[in-house]
């Protein structure tokens, strides 16, 4: 008897404008068997479809609230229900499912939805009068999808290819590591990035900003690195943190999350949050394990 490996589901959900269509291209390039805007009513046919089917082990779908317009209901009350207690039966069946949900807020949504010239879903369905007001209640929508989500990926700050890569490490790869460790650093008068599972603040340290021939560099740049962990607060901040991942990794995958994110703040999120990450990222190389990394607001 040919052995049938477990099926894959990933559920594309979040807000119109967050990147779900640049997501799940990203999921199809990785060998996903995508299906864009499936009715919930068909999603416990399809997925007994692809249990049947021996050659489609990966598939993601997109689940919003475009299905309003197919059930000429609000899309929250029966219908999204159903579709956690379908994924619940597949996990029951043996199989593996994940709900990666995209987050953005309103600024830059408004702002994609002027510049692509787009109508949003629920004002071109006649739900809501203005783009505030359906952005408001399509967040209320998908409340139900961000609560069980496995994965939220926030995109109000990061490019369409920094949004392609985080998917492609995170479902790549068929029997890829369980966890995919992202770190950020970022600058706390930005506000703190909304996917972060665990925040450190590093503004005790001494700022490079007030060094005259520091200031105009990063904590890319080995001045600055070398100014900030030769302070003996960093380095036993760059061990604290270390010891903070390697305890709570194995929890976190025995959990089934698919990423965790940890993120290192100071003030303007250029010099000390930068060079710290850096050093995280170098010595968890060291013991053979990655991270993606993102420089939120280097640039700012």
């Amino acid at each position: 008897m040919t052995h049938v490996a477990p099926l894959q589901v990933v559920v594309v959900s979040g807000l119109s404008g967050s990147g779900k269509s640049v997501a799940l291209h990203a999921l199809e390039d990785a060998g996903f068997y995508c299906v864009d805007n499936l009715p919930t009513a068909l999603l416990a046919p399809f997925l007994e479809l692809a249990e049947a089917n021996e050659h489609v082990r990966r598939t993601a779908v997109a689940i919003d609230v475009r299905e309003r317009s197919f059930t000429g209901s609000d899309a929250s009350d029966e219908d999204w229900p159903r579709v956690f207690a379908d994924l619940a039966g597949l996990d029951q069946r043996g199989g593996k499912t994940s709900v990666l949900f995209l987050d953005c807020d309103e600024d830059a949504l408004v702002t994609r939805f002027k510049t692509s010239r787009r109508p949003h879903p629920l004002v071109a369905q006649g739900v809501a009068q203005t783009l505030g007001e359906a952005i408001a209640r399509e967040r209320t929508w998908v409340a139900p999808f961000r609560q069980e989500a496995t994965v939220v990926i926030d995109t109000t700050t990061i490019t369409v290819h920094d949004l392609r890569r985080r998917v492609t490490a995170i479902y790549g790869e068929a029997g890829a590591q369980g966890v995919v460790l992202h770190l950020c650093s970022f600058g706390f008068r930005n506000g703190i990035p909304p996917e972060a599972d665990f925040v450190f603040d590093v503004r005790f340290l001494d700022n490079p900003y007030f060094v005259n021939n520091l200031r105009g560099l990063s904590g890319l740049d080995g001045e600055v690195a070398r100014f900030v962990q030769d302070q003996p607060l960093a380095e036993r901040m760059i061990a604290h943190v270390l010891e903070v991942l390697v305890d709570i990794m194995p929890a976190v995958e025995a959990e089934g999350r698919a990423s965790l994110t940890l993120a290192i703040g100071c003030t303007g999120g250029r010099h000390r949050s930068v060079a710290l990450i850096e050093e995280v990222r170098r010595r968890l190389a060291e013991r053979g394990l990655t991270a993606q990394v993102l420089h939120r607001d280097i640039a700012r």
